[in-house]
């Protein structure tokens, strides 16, 4: 353990380190209700990220560094922290440029609290700079995966139309040209590769929404939960019987792609939570999307096994493993949390009444 004298002297040599890597380190201070957000450090690459220079960018308001329809959600988030909630360890902003262009940015924030005011550290990089990116093997791994998925997924889709318009053509012509006897028989057959060749196509179609890339939309949560429970179905019916309460809901404003991967992490850490030798026919996941008091809610629960203390406090750490639940997947909540904050949200997690965990999302409607 180092002391405090000791770690006077590495700090700048860490803080040095990150610069050389390109990544923005911030500390930010939040005197509380009535105070603007305090830059109190900035270090070179946090103000060329955003296109200032040190003395530039210290002339501007840390809220003002993002674009305009996400400050409400900054300041939202802020007022949560103040009251209490907790402060998710990532979050995707888009910054605003000096030049007005919009730049994905990629935060991990951590915080601390002392004499009545809150300070937040925050390390910014520019996820669009490639070359510049300061890169994890489990990040790498990830991001790899999901490169592949999207080529797999093209590749699949091409053959794939081509065979779907090819069975239309051949229904018209067994309309046209067999014989009436034989011709229900065979079009019945011809129904059910139909209807298969049409689920690889939904699922396709889900597969490359969850990971590519896309701006800021209205989105059906419905359809996204629908579409993520298609890709996720693999994983889940074996282990649970899943019971769907989708009813249609108002439009959320967020990135397609974000929302299915965080509705995808919640029912991987439910479907976590069985014991392998439990019977399937009693295992029970329940996905549910609706309103609740003027929100958006996706909730998730499993009469698994019940969470642990440490399940409880550390499930939104990313890459969050433990023996049961989690176990295999290395993915925890976190995203969850950090796309629902990002959006103005909420992710929380609770022990079930009677056994199991809920997994509750909550996302404010987009009033159009």
């Amino acid at each position: 353990m180092r002391t405090p004298a000791e770690l006077g002297v590495l700090m700048p040599g860490l803080l040095e380190v990150l610069a050389h890597l390109n990544v923005g380190v911030l500390v930010v201070v939040d005197r509380g209700e009535g105070h603007e957000l305090e830059r109190w450090y900035a270090n070179e690459p946090s103000a060329s990220i955003l296109g200032y220079t040190l003395e530039e960018l210290a002339n501007v308001r840390p809220v003002d560094t993002v674009i305009p329809e996400q400050r409400p959600v900054v300041r939202n988030l802020i007022t949560g922290f103040r009251h209490g909630h907790p402060v998710p360890p990532a979050l995707e902003l888009t910054g605003l440029h000096k030049d007005g262009r919009q730049i994905p940015i990629e935060i991990a924030i951590g915080s601390a609290r002392a004499e009545g005011m809150a300070m937040y550290i925050l390390v910014m990089r520019d996820v669009g700079l490639q070359s510049s990116q300061l890169s994890l093997l489990e990040a790498d791994r990830i991001s790899l995966v999901g490169a592949l998925a999207a080529g797999f997924a093209h590749e699949i889709n091409n053959p794939l139309t081509s065979v779907l318009l090819n069975l239309r053509s051949l229904r018209k012509q067994l309309h046209a040209n067999l014989p009436e006897p034989v011709q229900a028989t065979a079009l019945r057959c011809l129904e059910d590769v139909t209807t298969g060749a049409e689920r690889i196509a939904s699922n396709v179609r889900a597969l490359q929404t969850l990971v590519t890339r896309s701006g800021t939309q209205e989105i059906d949560l419905a359809t996204v939960v629908a579409s993520s429970l298609r890709l996720a179905a693999p994983t889940l019916e074996p282990c649970a019987r899943v019971i769907r309460q989708i009813y249609p809901v108002r439009p959320v404003l967020g990135e397609e792609s974000r929302i299915g991967q965080a509705v995808l992490a919640m029912l991987l850490f439910s479907s976590s939570g069985f014991d392998p030798e439990s019977t399937v026919t009693t295992n029970v996941i329940t996905v549910s999307v609706g309103e609740r008091r003027d929100m958006i809610v996706v909730e998730v629960s499993d009469n698994g096994r019940d969470l642990t203390r440490d399940e409880a406090r550390r499930a939104f750490d990313p890459f969050f493993r433990s023996h049961v639940r989690g176990a295999g997947v290395g993915v925890g909540l976190g995203v969850a949390r950090s796309v629902a904050a990002a959006m103005g949200g909420e992710v929380s997690l609770a022990p079930r009444v009677g056994g199991g965990a809920v997994i509750t999302m909550q996302l404010p409607p987009h009033a159009s």
